[in-house]
């Protein structure tokens, strides 16, 4: 069986993830769990059903994210080949990003906020911040393969995302240690953390933080965006190869073994 190229994969990240997103800020919204005016993405999944559907299909764009960043690596690896270690070494290092990146991802969608704060911060710092360092490194990769496998506008628009997402994050995180340290209080409160009101201290910062947040979010799917149009060039091909003649014979492999890292 053979699938003629896989664009269908970083399409069905960013399609399944923009479509969680949206579907559980309006059930949360219409039932009242969180306030309206941007609240966290994580917060709009936080209660039930929403938190249901947050964390069924968050598991799942996991699953597609974690695909794309293989097919990604193997790609890179088909074209360059094994002659150059410095290169070899970047997609390697870019893999294991996107393994932790796709792991933190799990972790955001099934350890809420309000139950396990500790495991699903350590989510998010592993979607955002080795999510950003995943995107630097796949720009380095772009960049390493310019002239003789890409042009340097893909490099550009890959660099000009992974700043944007930098920045994106910094500002989440910096507002949002901010608005904790101006309002102390509300950590502890349920309600409160989910339902902000202009008048709350750190307000501001909080605002900021959820924004960037958002931004981030977007930025970091925009760069899956940018695989599209490689993955149109690659094939999967999947083959069936019986090593025995009855079931309950012992099989017999070839010397030659296809590792998946190498």
């Amino acid at each position: 069986m053979c699938r003629k190229g896989l664009q269908c994969l970083p399409i069905s990240v960013v399609i399944l993830s923009v479509a969680t997103f949206v579907c559980t800020y309006i059930i949360a919204v219409v039932r009242g769990d969180v306030s309206a005016f941007f609240p966290y993405i994580s917060d709009t999944g936080t209660e039930i059903p929403e938190s249901c559907l947050f964390g069924q299909f968050l598991n799942m764009a996991a699953v597609l994210a974690l695909g794309t960043m293989y097919v990604r690596y193997k790609l890179v690896q088909a074209l360059c080949g094994h002659e150059e270690s410095r290169l070899r070494c970047l997609n390697k290092a870019g893999l294991i990003m996107g393994i932790l990146s796709a792991f933190g991802l799990t972790l955001v969608a099934n350890f809420q906020e309000t139950s396990l704060e500790p495991v699903h911060v350590t989510g998010a710092a592993l979607v955002f911040g080795v999510g950003v360092l995943y995107e630097f490194v796949q720009t380095a990769l772009s960049f390493h393969m310019c002239p003789n496998f890409n042009g340097k506008f893909i490099c550009r628009v890959r660099l000009a995302i992974s700043i944007v997402s930098f920045i994106a994050m910094i500002i989440a995180f910096s507002a949002a240690g901010v608005s904790r340290y101006e309002n102390q209080s509300i950590a502890g409160n349920k309600t409160e953390r989910l339902h902000w009101k202009p008048e709350d201290k750190g307000f501001t910062a909080h605002i900021v933080s959820t924004f960037g947040e958002w931004f981030a979010a977007i930025a970091f799917l925009t760069f899956f965006f940018t695989y599209i149009r490689d993955f149109q060039k690659i094939d999967l091909e999947l083959r069936s190869s019986m090593r025995v003649r009855h079931l309950d014979e012992e099989p017999v492999y070839a010397d030659e073994t296809t590792w998946l890292l190498i």
